[in-house]
């Protein structure tokens, strides 16, 4: 049995998704690391435990941009958290 066609998406759909699961996600994981090291006094730490970190982060995030229903909203929850970490490495 088929499934219905409103709950396909269609070939170009799929491959935002899946652009923005690996470089829109990464983008973003690795903005936000900036930032936080960057408004942190002793760095060194959050260097060190970046490594693990952004790996789950950057997983979640992979997670998160295929339960979002559409492409666009995906790449601008991915834009927002890259625009928001750029904000704060030039606020500091």
């Amino acid at each position: 049995m088929p499934a219905k066609k409103k709950y396909l998406s269609n070939g170009w759909q799929r491959l935002s998704k899946v652009l923005a699961m690996f470089f829109g996600a990464y983008a973003a994981t690795a903005a936000l690391h900036i930032a936080i090291a960057k408004n942190v006094t002793n760095d060194v730490p959050i260097l060190l435990t970046s490594t693990y970190t952004s790996f789950i982060l950057w997983v979640g995030l992979m997670v998160m941009v295929f339960i979002i229903k559409r492409a666009w909203i995906a790449w601008s929850v991915l834009s927002g958290i890259v625009v928001f970490s750029g904000l704060l490495v030039l606020l500091k």
